[in-house]
C-alpha cells in the first residue's frame, strides 16, 4: 500500500517542487544572505581558483549553483530508480536533496559548493552502480577518485582521507578492493602535488595547504544562522533519517543484500559529513555535501512505513522549508 502511494508522487510534481525550492533559495541567498552564509571557505588548491573565478562572475556563479542543485536532485532520483536501491519504485530523493542542499542555508561560495556537490554526486553514482550492478573495480575506483577530489575543493572534506578507507572496508571485505579504493582515493591529491612540484613548489605543498586549511577557523557559527523554522526543518529531516536508518538496522528482510550494503555506506557517510561541522573550517557548503547521503536514505521510509506518517513528514518538511526561506530574508 505504501509503495502504491509513493508512485503517485509523479516526476513532474517532484521536479517542479525541486525547481521552486532551488530558485527561491538561490535568489534569497544572492539578494539577502543571512547570518554566516557569506563566510567563504578556507583556501584549498582548487577551491581558491573557484573563489577567484566567482569574484569575476558572481551572478553567473549563483546560476551555476542553482543549475547544479537541480541537476543533482534529478540525478539522485534517477539513480535510485535505475539501480533498484529501494524495495519499490520511488523518486522521493529529488525534493529531499533540494531541501537539504538549499532550503536550510546556502553558502555564498556558489562555485565551491557546486563543484563539491557534483563530485559527491558522481562518487555516489559510481559506488552505487558498482555495488548494485557491475561489481567492477572500475566503478569502485571512479567513486573513490571523485570522493578523493572533494578535499581539494572543500577543506573540511579532508576527513574523507581518514574515514573513507574504513567505510570501504565495511562495504567490501576483499583487501584487493580496499587497495584499489585507497589508491584511487589519494590519486587526485598526488596529481595536484605533482602539478605543484612541476610548478616549482614543494611536492607536499598541497597536502600542507589542505591540512592547514582544515584547521583554520572560518568563523562560521551554525547556530547563529539557524532560526526556529530552520531548526524545525532540520528536526523533520533528522527524524526521517533516523527512521530510515532504523529500517536498515531492524527490518532485515526488507532490503536485498546489496541494497543494505549501499544504505549502510550512506549512513556512515552521513556521519562523516556531520563530523565536518566539528572542524574549525566548516561552512554552509557542508550542507551541499550532506544532501547526497540524506537524499539516498530518506526515500526508504516512503516505501516501508505508513502512508499517513510519511506524508505528514513530507508536507511538514516542505512547509518548514518555505517558512525558513521567507524567515531568512529578514535575518
Amino acid at each position: 500500500m505504501a509503495a502504491k502511494k509513493v508512485t503517485q508522487h509523479r516526476i513532474l510534481d517532484l521536479a517542479a517542487t525541486l525547481l521552486v525550492i532551488v530558485i527561491a533559495s538561490t535568489l534569497r541567498s544572492l539578494l539577502q544572505p543571512a547570518g554566516d552564509e557569506a563566510i567563504a571557505n578556507t583556501a584549498t588548491p582548487i577551491g581558491s581558483i573557484l573563489q577567484n573565478l566567482q569574484e569575476r562572475i558572481p551572478t553567473l556563479s549563483a546560476l551555476i549553483w542553482a543549475g547544479s542543485a537541480m541537476f543533482a536532485g534529478l540525478s539522485v532520483g534517477r539513480y535510485a530508480a535505475k539501480y533498484s536501491i529501494y524495495p519499490a519504485y520511488t523518486l522521493m530523493a529529488i525534493p529531499v536533496l533540494g531541501v537539504m542542499a538549499t532550503a536550510v542555508m546556502v553558502s555564498g561560495d556558489y562555485l565551491v559548493s557546486s563543484v563539491a556537490m557534483l563530485l559527491m554526486l558522481n562518487g555516489t553514482k559510481y559506488l552505487h552502480r558498482g555495488v548494485m550492478r557491475t561489481k567492477s573495480f572500475g566503478d569502485l575506483s571512479l567513486a573513490m577518485l571523485f570522493y578523493g577530489a572533494i578535499p581539494l575543493v572543500c577543506a573540511p572534506a579532508a576527513i574523507f582521507y581518514v574515514v573513507m578507507p574504513l567505510l570501504v572496508l565495511a562495504l567490501h571485505h576483499s583487501w584487493r578492493e580496499w587497495v584499489v579504493a585507497v589508491s584511487s582515493l589519494i590519486f587526485p591529491l598526488l596529481a595536484v602535488c605533482y602539478w605543484s612540484w612541476c610548478a616549482g613548489v614543494e611536492f607536499l605543498g598541497p597536502v600542507q595547504q589542505i591540512y592547514d586549511s582544515m584547521l583554520t577557523p572560518s568563523e562560521f557559527e551554525l547556530f547563529s544562522t539557524l532560526n526556529p523554522a530552520s531548526i524545525i526543518l532540520l528536526g523533520v529531516v533528522i527524524m526521517m533519517v533516523l527512521c530510515a536508518v532504523s529500517l536498515v538496522i531492524s527490518d532485515r528482510y526488507s532490503l536485498k543484500i546489496n541494497s543494505r550494503a549501499v544504505m549502510q555506506f550512506n549512513s556512515l557517510l552521513l556521519v562523516a559529513c556531520i563530523a565536518m561541522f566539528l572542524l574549525p573550517s566548516c561552512t554552509a557548503t557542508i550542507f551541499a555535501l550532506i544532501a547526497l547521503p540524506v537524499s539516498m536514505l530518506v526515500p526508504l521510509i516512503f516505501v516501508r512505513m505508513g502512508i499517513g506518517f510519511t506524508e505528514t513528514l513530507y508536507r511538514l518538511m516542505l512547509l518548514a522549508a518555505a517558512v525558513n526561506i521567507i524567515a531568512m530574508c529578514w535575518q
